[in-house]
């Protein structure tokens, strides 16, 4: 029986597996040297957890996550970061304010896709206690910093804010005094989002759905002062840190607890599905969840979007050179062992052959690992101090004298 990796997933390694590495590591580097602390979470937890933070009338919690049973609990993978944060804040007292990264799998059962898997890494920042607009437009900054210290460029910045539940109240009524009259020409899911979730009918991808929506009111346009006022010093402060970006009135996050602020950073090499990052501020989320009443605010991007919007080039991949050692004979061991911890140590990568096999075998071996560099080392060498090596490229071949050799490693 041939067995295969379940639909949605993919097996990781070569060049792919080190471009995430290094887009995870500049990530660590850079959320680090910005006050942020790696958090990690369990992989799975009470599904409940999902369902009230996400929403009950989501795509991702109706059709979309991966739930199990274990005696009389419901658990579900982790299909975002959020909630899992906030969870572990609440249930280890951490104080506030504090600001948090993660880099973890998340696992959502959507249509697999260019960039869009079932199993993904997801990096995210969450910024917890702090209320000032100054905050919402760093966040933006930080998201904008990191994609270009990455390589990125070409992505572009919408802005929006959707208030609080005040406005909201007042904008649902006067959406739906407007949409009155076009229900029968609404699509099946905004007449059901209209009175279950009604900004996520703003997310719909019908075309005579988005047609109606460019005439609608808009909830920018319905804010109350304190929203208004929290909204124009966010651009203020984009401004000033020199960020571009687009005001996009249809821009929503469909649920109760988010709050004001929300963005996306958009990518036209990804195609229909297009956002490389996203976020917004989620005030109402700390209390909903059982904590105290904090404000809160936070984006995620997927690792596999962000690499294919780089250059093939990007990020700069760490290049270490691989190394095979052909020992002949069980007695040079010890010296054999030297020679590989002083390459290991300048950080390149060495492989020792099995001093039982003929060298014809481990150079074979050598081949097949198609290393940079092969070294022979036998008796012939020993007595001569040298080790004798071999540019796998070019085929150019040199002793190198042992006093030497930790030198030379390092002008590779």
């Amino acid at each position: 029986m041939l067995y295969q990796k379940p639909k949605g997933t993919r097996d990781i390694y070569g060049k792919e597996l080190k471009r995430i590495e290094a887009v995870c590591n500049a990530a660590r580097s850079f959320f680090v040297r910005n006050g942020y602390q790696e958090i990690r979470t369990p992989a799975f937890e009470m599904a409940d957890l999902f369902i009230r933070s996400i929403g009950e009338h989501t795509d991702i919690v109706e059709k979309e996550n991966y739930t199990f049973k274990a005696g009389k609990r419901v658990y579900m993978l982790r299909p975002e970061g959020t909630a899992s944060v906030l969870r572990a804040i609440i249930e280890n007292k951490i104080p506030l304010p504090r600001r948090f990264l993660y880099i973890e799998p998340m696992y959502r059962k959507e249509r697999p896709q260019k960039g869009r898997y079932r199993e993904f890494i997801q990096i995210g920042i969450e910024l917890i206690g702090e209320d000032d607009p100054i905050y919402d437009a760093e966040m933006i900054e930080q998201g904008k910093r990191f994609l270009e210290s990455v390589g990125a460029s070409g992505f572009t910045i919408e802005v929006n804010s959707i208030g609080c539940p005040k406005c909201r109240s007042l904008y649902k009524k006067a959406l739906k005094d407007f949409l009155r009259a076009k229900t029968n020409v609404l699509c099946s899911n905004c007449t059901v989002r209209l009175d279950k979730n009604f900004l996520r009918i703003f997310d719909c991808k019908e075309q005579k759905c988005q047609e109606i929506y460019d005439t609608a009111p808009k909830i920018t346009d319905n804010l109350c002062a304190n929203c208004t006022q929290h909204y124009a010093t966010v651009k203020k402060f984009l401004a000033e840190f020199s960020i571009e970006f687009t005001e996009n009135k249809k821009l929503v996050r469909g649920l109760d607890y988010y709050t004001r602020t929300v963005f996306e950073f958009k990518h036209q090499l990804l195609g229909a599905r297009d956002t490389i990052l996203a976020g917004g501020r989620y005030d109402l989320l700390m209390e909903e969840l059982g904590g105290v009443n904090a404000p809160a605010l936070g984006w995620a991007m997927g690792v596999d979007c962000v690499i294919l919007s780089l250059p093939d080039e990007q990020p700069p991949l760490v290049q270490r050179k691989r190394f095979f050692i052909a020992t002949i004979g069980e007695g040079l061991i010890t010296e054999t062992v030297e020679l590989r911890n002083t390459i290991q140590k300048n950080d390149h990568v060495c492989i020792m052959g099995n001093p039982k096999d003929s060298v014809k075998r481990q150079l074979k071996k050598a081949n097949r690992l198609q290393v940079d560099y092969t070294i022979l080392y036998g008796e012939d060498e020993a007595k001569a101090k040298v080790c004798s090596m071999k540019d796998m490229e070019s085929g150019e071949q040199k002793q190198v004298a042992l006093k030497d050799f930790a030198s030379f490693v390092k002008t590779i």
